[in-house]
C-alpha cells in the first residue's frame, strides 16, 4: 500500500502521533531537506524541558470533558465520578499525610504544633492536578511532588512532613479512603435494589408465569419467584461485599520497607493514631505486598454486578415482543431507536449487563498482581492503581441503573398468563409460596443486622 494522500493522511493524525506534513520526503528523494535536521533554519525547536515534558505529559481526556459513548456516559453516577476524580484522589492522599503527622506527634517523632499546622494545610487548598500528575510522571510517583508540595505550603515544619511513611502508605491509605467512601454509595443502591425485588416477589407471589430453561417453555411457576431468586442474588451479595469490606479497607502504614522503622519504639502507638485520625481499624501488619484482601474485595464487587447481570439479562428477554412481559420504567428520551420508531429499547439493562462484563476483567488484574516481590512490588503494586477507579464507576452505574430498573418495573400479568398456554401443566408448583417466604425472611434478617 503505497503512502496516504495527504487530504486522508489528516483522518489518521491525533495528538502525539507523526504529523504526516512533517514525516520528510519519501525515500529516494535526496535532494530535498529534512525538516528535522538541526542545520535547518526554518526549523522551530522547542525548548529542550519543554520537549521532554510533552513526552511524559499524562496521556487522556481533562476530566471535564464529556464521552460520546452511551456505555461510558451510563457507567458512572456523577457521585462516584466526583469521588475518584484527581481532586479527590489528591484530597485522600493529603487526608493520609495530615493522619501520618498525627501519628508521628502521637510517637514522639515530630511536635504537635507541626502535626496541627500539616493537618491545617491538608485541609486548606489542594494542588493543581495537571500539574501534579506531570510531575509525577517524571518522578515515577505522584507523593513525591505532592510532598514536596506541602512542605512548600507549611515552611516552617517542613522537616517534619512525611517522617515515617513512605509513598505506598499514602497512595494506598488514600486508595482506601476513596473506596470507603465508593462503597457506601454502592451499599445504598444495593440495599434500593433488594428492596425493590423484595417488593416484586411479595407483589406478585401468585402472578403465574412460564419458567424457561435454556431459553425455552418449561413449567409454569409466578412472577414472585423469579423476583425471590433475584431478591436473594441481591442478598448474598451485599453480605458478601460487606465482609469483604470489613478486611480490605484499612490503612496502610509500613515506612520505608514495611518494618515502621521510622517510629521506633512507639511503632504501635503510632499504627493506632493513623487509623484513628482516619475512622478506620488499625491493619494488623502493614500489607505492601499482601494484597489478597482488596483482590477479594474487587473479584466480589465483580460478582456482584455479575449478579445485577443476570437481572439484567432476564429483564431484557421478559421484554422482548415475543415475550412481553416487562418493561423498564420509561423516561423522556430513553429506549428509542434512531432508525425504528416503533423500538423500545432495554436502555438500563443493557448498560447494567456492559458494566457485568467489563467488570471481571478488572478484578483479574488485581488477581494477576498478587505475586509481589518481597516487600515493594515493581510494576505489580502500579497495575492496580488505574483498576480501582474504573471498577468503582462501573459499579456505580450499574446497581444505580439496576435500583431503578427494579423500581420501576412494569409487569404485564396478561402477557405472562398468555405465555402460558406453552406449559405442560395447569398450575404452579405449590411448593413455591413456601420459597417466596424464606427469600423474604432471609432478607428480613439481613436488614436488621447493624
Amino acid at each position: 500500500m503505497g503512502p496516504l494522500p495527504r487530504r486522508r493522511a489528516a483522518l489518521f493524525h491525533w495528538r502525539g502521533a507523526p504529523n504526516p506534513r512533517h514525516m520528510g520526503p519519501p525515500t529516494g528523494c535526496p535532494a530535498a531537506r529534512p525538516p528535522w535536521r538541526r542545520d535547518d533554519p526554518t526549523r522551530r525547536r522547542a525548548p529542550r524541558h519543554h520537549a521532554r515534558r510533552r513526552s511524559r505529559a499524562v496521556s487522556g481526556p481533562p476530566e471535564d470533558e464529556p464521552t460520546l459513548a452511551p456505555a461510558e456516559i451510563m457507567a458512572a453516577t456523577a457521585s462516584m465520578r466526583r469521588l475518584f476524580s484527581a481532586r479527590a484522589g489528591i484530597a485522600a492522599m493529603l487526608r493520609a499525610e495530615a493522619a501520618l503527622a498525627r501519628a508521628g506527634a502521637a510517637a514522639g517523632l515530630i511536635a504537635a504544633e507541626a502535626a496541627t499546622a500539616i493537618e491545617t494545610a491538608c485541609a486548606g487548598e489542594k494542588p493543581d492536578p495537571a500539574a501534579l500528575a506531570e510531575a509525577g510522571a517524571r518522578a515515577g510517583t505522584i507523593v513525591i511532588p505532592l510532598v514536596a508540595w506541602l512542605r512548600a505550603a507549611v515552611p516552617a515544619h517542613a522537616a517534619a512532613i512525611h517522617r515515617g511513611g513512605t509513598t505506598q502508605d499514602i497512595v494506598d491509605t488514600g486508595l482506601i479512603l476513596q473506596l470507603r467512601d465508593g462503597f457506601l454509595l454502592l451499599e445504598a443502591d444495593l440495599d434500593a435494589a433488594a428492596a425493590a425485588a423484595a417488593r416484586l416477589a411479595r407483589a406478585h407471589a401468585a402472578t403465574p408465569m412460564i419458567a424457561r430453561t435454556l431459553l425455552q417453555p418449561a413449567l409454569p411457576a409466578t412472577f414472585g419467584l423469579k423476583a425471590a431468586q433475584w431478591l436473594a442474588a441481591l442478598d448474598d451479595a451485599r453480605a458478601a461485599l460487606r465482609d469483604a469490606a470489613r478486611q480490605a479497607l484499612r490503612p496502610q502504614l509500613g515506612g520505608a520497607a514495611g518494618t515502621l522503622d521510622g517510629f521506633g519504639t512507639r511503632a504501635d502507638a503510632a499504627a493506632t493514631a493513623f487509623a484513628a485520625a482516619l475512622g478506620l481499624d488499625p491493619a494488623p501488619l502493614p500489607w505492601h505486598t499482601s494484597r489478597a484482601p482488596l483482590a477479594r474485595l474487587a473479584a466480589t464487587l465483580a460478582a456482584a454486578l455479575g449478579t445485577a447481570g443476570k437481572i439484567a439479562t432476564d429483564t431484557a428477554l421478559m421484554m422482548q415482543a415475543e415475550c412481553a412481559e416487562a418493561a423498564e420504567p420509561a423516561a423522556p428520551g430513553r429506549g428509542g431507536s434512531s432508525a425504528m420508531a416503533h423500538k423500545r429499547n432495554p436502555t438500563l439493562a443493557v448498560a447494567i449487563r456492559a458494566a457485568a462484563l467489563r467488570a471481571p476483567p478488572l478484578a483479574a488484574t488485581l488477581l494477576a498482581a498478587l505475586p509481589q516481590e518481597h516487600e515493594r512490588a515493581a510494576g505489580a503494586w502500579q497495575a492496580e492503581q488505574s483498576v480501582w477507579p474504573e471498577l468503582m464507576r462501573l459499579a456505580s452505574g450499574a446497581l444505580a441503573a439496576l435500583a431503578e430498573l427494579l423500581a420501576g418495573l412494569t409487569v404485564d400479568e396478561a402477557a405472562m398468563a398468555r405465555n402460558l398456554a406453552h406449559a405442560p401443566a395447569a398450575s404452579p408448583s405449590p411448593a413455591i409460596p413456601a420459597l417466596i417466604e424464606a427469600a423474604l425472611a432471609a432478607h428480613a434478617r439481613q436488614d436488621r443486622r447493624p
